[in-house]
């Protein structure tokens, strides 16, 4: 049950309010936007389309609304996270497809799997790549200060 309890709370210190999707459509909704924009971007890079830049912000205004009603708990990486997880995901047969059922299962695929990881007090896919990040970052900086 300790283990249960740190899990928690350091799942609650990570989860800055602030960089909740809800938080971020009540204050700095262009941002947001903007935000959106990128990771439709980045997701139609990576399968090899040339949308319009029309059609990206389409996109992206349907994904902003669809955060802010769906997953306003989410922080815009963990959409980021979600969907560079469904992409790479071809056994669901959605990796080919940027459209709001694509990324409705994307997304709520990771809410359900963060869900269940935090119930089960063990922690998130999310946070293992957070985690995982972080201690890249922290090698190279040390390989760094050895070459000085």
């Amino acid at each position: 049950m300790i283990l249960g309890k740190t899990l928690e709370t350091t799942y609650n210190m990570n989860k800055d309010k602030t960089q909740q999707i809800w938080y971020k459509y009540a204050n700095s909704k262009k941002e947001l936007h903007i935000d959106c924009i990128d990771v439709i971007s980045k997701c139609y890079l990576e399968l090899g389309q040339k949308p319009t830049s029309e059609q990206i912000t389409l996109m992206a205004t349907l994904l902003l609304d669809d955060l802010a009603h769906n997953y306003s708990s989410m922080t815009i990486d963990e959409v980021a996270f979600a969907f560079n997880k469904g992409i790479r995901n071809a056994d669901e047969g959605t990796s080919c497809f940027i459209n709001v059922r694509t990324w409705s299962v994307w997304l709520s695929k990771h809410k359900k799997a963060a869900q269940l990881a935090r119930q089960q007090n063990i922690i998130t896919e999310y946070q293992r790549h957070k985690d995982k990040i972080k201690a890249i970052g922290t090698t190279i900086n040390k390989a760094k200060r050895l070459k000085e």
